[in-house]
């Protein structure tokens, strides 16, 4: 996420590695952590939102109560109007060819969101 807003980061194309400058600075770098949500066995029910490669909702990294960017929260945020009973689905942010197996072989997970746009490749 460094320094990307929700829907930069879902304008961009995710396959390109650019990064982002802090507004109001002189072409400094915004230095800040990576995210990662984990649906591992623990969590609350966002771990149970798809990826679509055409997303009806965006991360966003928020702050409160403090200005520690190690401690924001990572938020969902509807990029349109989402009619009822519509499943909801963000982006999920992969790189092609950016995951690799314990045998160090780049992993190929097909995608299957159905998006318009879709780019045949989770990761």
């Amino acid at each position: 996420m460094k320094g990307l807003g929700g829907r930069e980061r879902r304008s961009r194309d995710p396959s390109s590695q650019a990064t982002d400058h802090a507004e109001g600075r002189d072409d400094q770098r915004y230095d800040a952590p990576e995210f990662c949500i984990d649906a591992g066995p623990s969590g609350n029910i966002a771990r149970f939102i798809n990826h679509s490669c055409g997303p009806n909702l965006y991360v966003q990294c928020v702050l409160s109560s403090h200005h520690d960017l190690k401690l924001a929260r990572v938020v969902l945020f509807a990029a349109d109007n989402i009619p009822p009973l519509q499943e909801l689905t963000y982006d999920y942010g992969y790189v092609l060819d950016s995951v690799f197996g314990p045998d160090g072989k780049v992993k190929r997970v097909p995608c299957y969101c159905g998006a318009a746009d879709c780019r045949k490749r989770l990761f």
